[in-house]
């Protein structure tokens, strides 16, 4: 994933002398290919992400298209403020990339997992947020945020790209990568391996389970949402805090244009922070966001348990 980002990057600025790669102090054995290539377009500033983010909004207002980069589990936090006023509030053109998402930093343990940065981001008006699934939509995504006039978020795992079914990148659009009559498994990101894998146990149980990619969680594809109705059972998984999280955009939006649902269930992270250092496999298990545990609670809900 990270190389997707470094190459994508590079392809953009040789295209565009506007884009710029500013980052805090992260990234070292991937940022430095750009840096060779463009070192007037290269800012380190520092473990300080407001300072990073105060930089990348004054580039922005000035013509440039910098991308701001950093770990998801600070970037979003420690620079609130500065993306809330210098870059939503001017809407400047600013990529904020954050390295991490969910809880892909594993064993460093919950200072380093970034469950809360997709209601951060979610509330900030005029931003858009992006979860990529695989390298592929990272590296779609990213030129779609650095050509957009607006701020856009976009986070990825720490960890190898998993290999999901050929598709296309529309970022406005949901990706259905099967279809099923039986519920929709509506998948944030890097869940999306996770759902596919438990739509093929649910398959060999009887249980046909339709699955879509939602990359976009900002704004949501109202469209992708209200077809996936049709089955009647919706089951959100991403792994994010479910307090704020996406599942209850989802919801608000079916009850808001009357569909009616037999089952709802928003597969998230509810039990706070993880309490123990484990590598990623093990966490998601614990929260219950594995392919096996995602599996065993939709057939529960048939089941009626």
């Amino acid at each position: 994933m990270r190389n997707a980002f470094a190459n994508t990057l590079i392809e953009m600025a040789e295209r565009d002398p506007r884009v710029a790669l500013l980052m805090a102090e992260v990234g070292f054995s991937v940022v430095e290919p750009f840096e060779k290539k463009f070192p007037d377009r290269f800012y380190n500033t520092g473990i300080a992400e407001q300072s990073l983010i105060l930089t990348a909004a004054g580039m922005a207002i000035a013509g440039m298209r910098p991308v701001a980069y950093s770990m998801s589990c600070f970037l979003p936090s420690r620079a609130f403020e500065q993306i809330k006023v210098s870059v939503c509030y001017q809407d400047a053109p600013v990529t904020i990339v954050g390295i991490g998402a969910g809880m892909s930093y594993g064993e460093m343990g919950p200072t380093h997992h970034a469950t809360e940065e997709s209601a951060l981001m979610r509330a900030l008006p005029n931003m858009t947020v992006i979860f990529p699934s695989d390298a592929g939509e990272l590296a779609e995504a990213l030129r779609w945020a650095i050509n957009s006039d607006h701020p856009a978020y976009v986070s990825f795992r720490k960890a190898p790209s998993p290999k999901l079914p050929e598709h296309g990148f529309d970022a406005m659009r949901a990706v259905p990568y099967r279809s099923g009559k039986d519920g929709a498994i509506l998948a944030v990101g890097m869940s999306v391996a996770e759902a596919l894998a438990a739509a093929d146990a649910l398959a060999a149980k009887g249980f046909g389970l339709s699955v879509w990619g939602l990359h976009t969680v900002k704004p949501l594809d109202e469209e992708a949402v209200l077809a996936a109705c049709e089955t009647e059972n919706i089951f959100v998984l991403d792994e994010h805090q479910g307090w704020a999280g996406t599942a209850g955009d989802i919801a608000s939006l079916i009850l808001e244009s009357g569909k009616r649902v037999r089952r709802f269930r928003d597969i998230s992270i509810r039990g706070g922070f993880a309490g123990k250092v484990a590598r990623y496999p093990e966490l998601i298990e614990q929260f219950g966001l594995d392919a096996t545990s995602v599996a065993e609670n939709i057939a529960s809900a048939f089941e009626g348990k």
